[in-house]
């Protein structure tokens, strides 16, 4: 690599500080870009501002040969999930600054991280990227619409954009829908509803962190969307490695499946019982995503069991 320098925004997020620990064995000089710096390894640049900040952003890209840009809002729960101004300010025009300072200072290499979320709440079968985008609530929205926005800030420029929309993502120090999972487990409030058959895509916090730095690995076209993603399992997988994970059986009481069918009564009424069926909704659908075209390209596979990716989460919580 040659000491080649790598900015990476949101550094010390749930992702970003994976990524910073990889960048540097990688034999990257690290620039660590985030709001809030905590505890960074020894050898690596902190830069603490927010991504709003032009000025220091332009200064922090100075000398740099690539960035990956992982800041973002997530993981907001309760009203604020549904406050579309936050995620709007943070994802989408945090991002377009983000990439107008890389373009406007040089940068030839940027990987954006995206979400599967930007296709809609579920899926049919398997999700490519050929399927159309249809993103529901704030959060997914402002995904999509960062996307768009990277893409028109680099504009008809020699930059290479690889925008990775990454299946959940989980691991030590997740605050997401699998750290809830897990918890719900924890505290025996998990109801099966259903068989548990229905399929989910999920990535361990390390295996994206490796695909982040592997797209850097070749210019390839000027634009480039993947899906990011260790092979689809079952609920019922996913739960069971949890339990293992835990040294607990396999919670047995289940929701019938008529009461599950009749629950989209639910999503007639507005406020909290719509939000029970949403969740349910969520949780009985598939949510499975194709990640060939990277893995192919790449040359990637994720090494992250789904048993030991559970085992890192669990004991982090």
């Amino acid at each position: 690599m040659s000491m080649k320098t790598l900015l990476i925004t949101g550094a010390c997020g749930f992702l970003g500080s994976e990524i910073v620990c990889q960048a540097q064995e990688a034999g990257w000089a690290v620039r660590a870009f985030d709001c809030t710096l905590r505890v960074l390894p020894p050898g690596i640049q902190g830069i603490a501002a927010d991504i709003s900040d032009m000025v220091a952003l332009r200064e922090a890209l100075e000398g740099c040969d690539a960035v990956i840009h992982a800041a973002g809002l997530a993981h907001v729960f309760g009203r604020q999930a549904t406050d579309a101004s936050r995620f709007q300010s943070v994802n989408e025009v945090g991002t377009a600054r983000v990439i107008e300072a890389a373009v406007a200072t040089g940068i030839r290499r940027i990987v954006h991280v995206s979400s599967v979320s930007v296709y809609g709440s579920h899926t049919d079968g398997m999700c490519a990227e050929s399927h159309p985008c249809d993103p529901v609530g704030a959060y997914a929205v402002s995904k999509w619409n960062a996307e768009r926005r990277a893409m028109e800030c680099v504009g008809r420029s020699d930059v290479s954009l690889k925008i990775l929309r990454f299946a959940t993502m989980y691991g030590d120090g997740d605050r997401g829908n699998v750290a809830q999972l897990i918890v719900a487990l924890r505290r025996g409030r998990f109801v099966w509803p259903g068989l548990g058959l229905n399929k989910k895509s999920l990535i361990h916090k390390v295996d994206a962190a490796r695909a982040c730095l592997r797209a850097l690995e070749k210019d390839g076209e000027r634009v480039e969307i993947y899906n990011v993603s260790s092979p689809p399992v079952s609920l019922q997988e996913i739960v069971s490695a949890i339990c293992s994970a835990m040294g607990k059986p396999v919670p047995r009481m289940r929701i019938p499946a008529s009461l599950i069918g009749a629950s989209r009564i639910l999503a007639l009424i507005p406020g909290k019982p719509r939000s029970l069926y949403e969740s349910i909704a969520k949780i009985t659908r598939d949510d499975a995503y194709d990640a060939s075209l990277f893995n192919s390209i790449y040359d990637f596979q994720t090494l992250v069991s789904l048993d030991e990716g559970m085992r890192s989460a669990v004991a982090s919580l």
